[in-house]
C-alpha cells in the first residue's frame, strides 16, 4: 500500500472499505501479485490472479482486463484475450487505456486473420492520428494486401510529418509519389521540431522540381538558413521574398550593418509593425559599439512612429542614458515609465539613479512584494520593500476518486499519474489544479505537478508545489562535496527541467540540470566520474553532481553566480565577449544588460526561483541577496 505523506485522505461515499477488511485485504494482494506476475513473464499465474481480483475492483475493470489480455495472449488464449479487449472498449470508453486496448486488438485480430483488421486499423488512425507507429503498420498492412494506392496515402501522411517513422514511409514510396507540396508540409513540419538540416534538405529539392513554388518555398528556407545561424545565406533569400522584418533580422545578426543602413529608409515604409522590434536590437548594437548618439536618434524615431513599441524603445533610451552617465535624462524617462507602466523594473533603476545622484525623491512610489519578479528582491535587498510574506502552509484535504485510490493503494504509480491527467482533461477547472498538483507531486511526477500549479493565478499560495525540493539528499550531498549553495541548485534544475530526470531538449541538453552530453563527459572526467553511454547522464545523481560541480567552476571563473548562470545557459565564450566588450560597475547592470533575451529571461527567472526558495527556507535576507549577486552601493 502505498503511501501519500502528510495527506489527509477522505474517502467520497463509495470509498469505504468493506467490512471484511481480510476479504478486502486478499482482493488486493491478488491484484497486485496478478500484475506482478504479468511484469515478471508468469502468464498463468497473472491470468489466475487478475481473474480473482477483478469482482472486487470492477472500478478499474479496464486495467485489470487489459493486463489479464496481455496474459491470455502469451498464452495463445487468443479469443479469450479478444473478449477482454472488446470489454474495455463497450463498457469503458473513457479509459485511459483505451488506446492500448485497441491496439492490442489489432495485433490479436492479425494473429487470428480475422477478416475486421484493416476496419480495426483505419477505425484507430481516425481516433488517433498522432500514433504514426500503428499508422505506418496500417500501410504495410495494405500493401501486403495489394491496396498500393492506399498504402501510399498513410505512407504520405507520415512522411509529411517530423516523426522517426517518416524516414521509413519514405522508402516505401517512389520519387514520383512525393509532390512539392509534400516537400513543404514535410520541411513546415521539420522546421517545428528543429530539425532545420532536414528541412533544407527537402525545400532544395522541392526547388529543383519543375513548376517549383518559390513563394512558398522561399520564406521556409530562409527561416530554415537564419535558424541554422547561416545568416548572410538567410538574408538573401529574405531579399528574394520581400519579407523586410526577416531580412533585417537576418543582416543585423550577419553583422552586416552597411546593407541594413542603406536599407533601412525601405524598412521605415513597411506595414509590418514587427519591424520595430529590429530597430530596437539595431539601437542596442548601435550603444554597444559606443554610438550612443546614433542609438538615441533611432530610439527617439521609434517613440514618435511605432506606438506599439513605445515602451520598449523608452525603457532602452533610458537605458542608454543611464550607462552613458546621464543620470538626469535617464530619471526623467524612468519616471515617466513608473506613472505610465508601474513596473518595479522601472522603479528599481529610478531608485538606482537617485542613489547614485545622491538625491532623496520627492515623489514618493508606493511599493509592494510582488513574488517571482526578480526587482521586488532586489527593491527589498536596497531597504524599498520591507514586509516580505511568510511563505504560505496549506492542509491539503485529498478526495481520491476510487480509481485512483485503488491504483495508489497496489502502488501502481505509473497507472495512477495517467488516471489522474485524464480526469483533468475531463474537467480542467482550475480549483481542482491545486489537488491534483498535490497528488501527482506525492505520486513523483514533479515536472507535471509545477507546470499545472504554475497556471494558476494564485500559484504563489502553494509554494512547496510551485518550488518544490525533491531530490533533496542527493542535491545536499551534491551541495555539501562541491561547496555550493543547494537553493541555487534547485534553482537551476526548476528552470532547466521542472525537475523531470528523463528530460531532453531539442538541442540534445540531457537530464534535470540539462547538462549537453560533452560537458557530462568532459566535467565528469575532472571529478572521476566516467560517462560511457549518454544515458547514464538521465541518472539524477550523476546529473546533479556533474552539473553542480560544472556550475561551481563556472562560478569561480567568473567570480559571481550570475554570469556563472549566464554561462550555464549561454556557454562561457558569450559571456567572456560580453565582459570583454562592456564595463559595468555592478553585477546588476551585467544581469540588465545580457545581449541573448533567452538567457536574460534565463538568468532572471533562476535567481527569483533562488531567492524563493530562500524565502520558504526562512533565509531571505538583505544581506544573502547581496552576498549572491555582489550588487555595490545602497545598503551594502
Amino acid at each position: 500500500m502505498m503511501k501519500l505523506t502528510g495527506l489527509i485522505i477522505v474517502f467520497i461515499l463509495f470509498l469505504f472499505l468493506p467490512s471484511d477488511t481480510l476479504s478486502q485485504f486478499s482482493s488486493l494482494e491478488y491484484l497486485i501479485e496478478g500484475k506482478n506476475s504479468l511484469d515478471s513473464g508468469k502468464f498463468q499465474k497473472a491470468e489466475e490472479y487478475l481473474t480473482k481480483s477483478l469482482p472486487e475492483f470492477k472500478e478499474i475493470g479496464d486495467y485489470i482486463l487489459l493486463w489479464r489480455a496481455k496474459a491470455y495472449k502469451n498464452t495463445k488464449k487468443y479469443e479469450e484475450a479478444l473478449s477482454d479487449l472488446s470489454e474495455i472498449i463497450k463498457h469503458y470508453p473513457k479509459s485511459p487505456v483505451v488506446k492500448e486496448a485497441r491496439t492490442e486488438e489489432i495485433e490479436l485480430a492479425k494473429l487470428l486473420n480475422l477478416p475486421e483488421v484493416e476496419q480495426l486499423y483505419q477505425s484507430f488512425v481516425n481516433e488517433y492520428p498522432e500514433e504514426l507507429k500503428i499508422k505506418f503498420e496500417y500501410g504495410v498492412y495494405l500493401k501486403k494486401l495489394g491496396k498500393i494506392e492506399k498504402a501510399k496515402k498513410i505512407f504520405k501522411e507520415i512522411f509529411i510529418t517530423s516523426s522517426p517513422f517518416a524516414e521509413q514511409a519514405e522508402k516505401e514510396l517512389s520519387v514520383e509519389d512525393i509532390t512539392i507540396n509534400d516537400l513543404i508540409k514535410k520541411a513546415k513540419a521539420l522546421n517545428n521540431a528543429y530539425q532545420f538540416k532536414k528541412a533544407e534538405r527537402y525545400l532544395k529539392e522541392a526547388l529543383s522540381m519543375k513548376n517549383s513554388q518559390k513563394s512558398d518555398i522561399l520564406p521556409l528556407l530562409g527561416y530554415s538558413l537564419f535558424m541554422q545561424k547561416r545568416y548572410s545565406e538567410a538574408a538573401e533569400i529574405f531579399k528574394h521574398t520581400g519579407d523586410y522584418y526577416w531580412r533585417a533580422r537576418a543582416l543585423l545578426r550577419a553583422k552586416d550593418y552597411e546593407t541594413f543602413e542603406k536599407e533601412m529608409a525601405d524598412y521605415m515604409k513597411s506595414a509590418d509593425q514587427r519591424i520595430s522590434e529590429v530597430f530596437v536590437n539595431y539601437a542596442n548594437i548601435k550603444r554597444r559599439a559606443g554610438k550612443y548618439e546614433e542609438a538615441i536618434k533611432t530610439l527617439k524615431m521609434i517613440i514618435n512612429k511605432y506606438p506599439s513599441q513605445k515602451e520598449n524603445a523608452m525603457w532602452t533610451l533610458a537605458w542608454n542614458y543611464y550607462l552613458m552617465e546621464d543620470y538626469d535624462e535617464a530619471k526623467k524617462i524612468l519616471e515617466n515609465l513608473c506613472s505610465s507602466y508601474g513596473k518595479l523594473k522601472y522603479l528599481y533603476w529610478l531608485e538606482k539613479v537617485n542613489e547614485i545622484k545622491g538625491v532623496i525623491p520627492v515623489k514618493q512610489y508606493k511599493v509592494s512584494f510582488q513574488q517571482g519578479d526578480i526587482y521586488s528582491y532586489l527593491l527589498y535587498m536596497k531597504g524599498k520593500i520591507s514586509n516580505i510574506p511568510e511563505p504560505a502552509s496549506v492542509n491539503y484535504q485529498i478526495i481520491l476518486p476510487r480509481r485512483v485510490d485503488i491504483l495508489v493503494r497496489a502502488g501502481f504509480k505509473k497507472e495512477a499519474i495517467g488516471e489522474l491527467k485524464a480526469l483533468l482533461k475531463e474537467n480542467s477547472s482550475l480549483k481542482n489544479i491545486p489537488l491534483i498538483s498535490k497528488i501527482l507531486y506525492e505520486l513523483g511526477d514533479y515536472s507535471t505537478s509545477v507546470r499545472l500549479i504554475s497556471k494558476i493565478p494564485d500559484k504563489f499560495n502553494f509554494p512547496e508545489l510551485l518550488y518544490p525540493q525533491v531530490y533533496r539528499d542527493t542535491v545536499l550531498n551534491a551541495s555539501r562535496k562541491i561547496n555550493i549553495n543547494p537553493y541555487l541548485l534547485f534553482a537551476i534544475m526548476r528552470e532547466e527541467s521542472r525537475f523531470d530526470s528523463f528530460a531532453q531538449s531539442p538541442a540534445g541538453a540531457i537530464g534535470l540540470m540539462q547538462l549537453m552530453p560533452e560537458t557530462a563527459k568532459k566535467e565528469g572526467k575532472k571529478m572521476g566520474i566516467v560517462i560511457k553511454k549518454d544515458s547514464e547522464i538521465f541518472d539524477p545523481g550523476k546529473n546533479i553532481l556533474i552539473g553542480s560541480f560544472y556550475l561551481k567552476n563556472l562560478i569561480e571563473e567568473f567570480g559571481n553566480p550570475v554570469m556563472a548562470v549566464a554561462a550555464y545557459n549561454a556557454g562561457e565564450k558569450a559571456v567572456q565577449a560580453w565582459l570583454k566588450e562592456n564595463s559595468y560597475k555592478d553585477i546588476d547592470e551585467f544581469m540588465e544588460d545580457i545581449p541573448y533575451a533567452e538567457t536574460k529571461v534565463y538568468v532572471q527567472r533562476v535567481f527569483a526561483s533562488y531567492f524563493e526558495y530562500l524565502r520558504i527556507n526562512k533565509a531571505l535576507t538583505q544581506e544573502n541577496i547581496l552576498k549572491t549577486i555582489k550588487i555595490k552601493g545602497g545598503n551594502s
